[in-house]
C-alpha cells in the first residue's frame, strides 16, 4: 500500500448522491469505459426535462428513447424497469442509508441489472461504508496486480489479501483505485 500512496497520492473521496441518477449512472459505468458511460449519461442528463435524471423522466424516454442516447438494449431494460420498481414504490432508494450493509446489497441485488459490483458502489461511493472492497471492479484487480503479483488475479486470492484492510477495505481500494489511475495516466470523466 505504501507504493500505491507513494504513486497515486491520498486517495479522494469520491462520493455521489444517494438518488436514482447515482443509479443509472451506476447501471451505465457495469462493464464499459467511465469515458463511454459518461458520455451516455451526459446525453440522457440533456434529454430529461431540467436535466434531471428521474424515474419519470426514464419511463416517459422509455427504452427506445434510452437506446437512442446509447444504452444498451440490455441497459435501457435495467434503467427503465428500475423507474418502474421507484414509481411504485417498491425501491425506495432514499431508505437504503438507514440499512445494514447486507440489507442494502440484498435490495440493490435484487433489483434487475443490479448485481454485486452495483451495490459495492452504491455502498462505497454513495453511502460512504468503510469496509466495502469491490472484487469485480477491474481497475481495483489490476491495479492490486500492479502493486502485488498475478496470483492477485484470482478472486479468491484478492479477497484473502484484502483481509488485511478490514475494517477499512474502501480506503484501500481507493488508494488502489488512485494508483491505478495515475500508473496509467487516466482522469475520472466528470470529476
Amino acid at each position: 500500500m505504501r507504493r500505491a500512496l507513494d504513486v497515486g497520492g491520498r486517495p479522494k473521496l469520491w462520493k455521489r448522491p444517494v438518488t436514482f441518477e447515482t443509479f443509472i449512472r451506476t447501471i451505465l459505468e457495469q462493464q464499459v469505459s467511465l469515458s463511454s458511460a459518461w458520455s451516455t449519461h451526459s446525453k440522457l442528463k440533456q434529454a430529461c426535462p431540467n436535466k434531471r435524471v428521474s424515474p419519470k423522466a426514464v419511463r416517459t424516454l422509455g427504452q427506445d428513447g434510452l437506446r437512442q442516447l446509447g444504452f444498451s438494449r440490455q441497459k435501457a431494460r435495467y434503467a427503465d424497469t428500475l423507474a418502474a420498481e421507484c414509481l411504485a414504490g417498491r425501491f425506495p432508494i432514499r431508505h437504503l442509508a438507514d440499512k445494514e450493509d447486507d440489507q442494502v446489497r440484498e435490495q440493490i441485488t435484487s433489483q434487475l441489472g443490479l448485481g454485486d459490483w452495483s451495490a459495492d458502489m452504491i455502498l462505497m461511493l454513495s453511502l460512504c461504508r468503510s469496509d466495502v472492497f469491490p472484487v469485480g471492479d477491474l481497475a481495483l484487480v489490476n491495479g492490486a496486480v500492479d502493486l502485488g503479483d498475478e496470483s492477485l488475479r484470482d478472486r479468491e486470492t484478492l479477497l484473502q489479501r484484502s483481509q488485511d484492510w478490514r475494517p477499512f477495505r474502501s480506503v484501500a481500494t481507493r488508494m488502489i483505485w488512485a494508483y491505478y489511475l495515475q500508473s496509467r495516466k487516466k482522469k475520472i470523466p466528470g470529476t
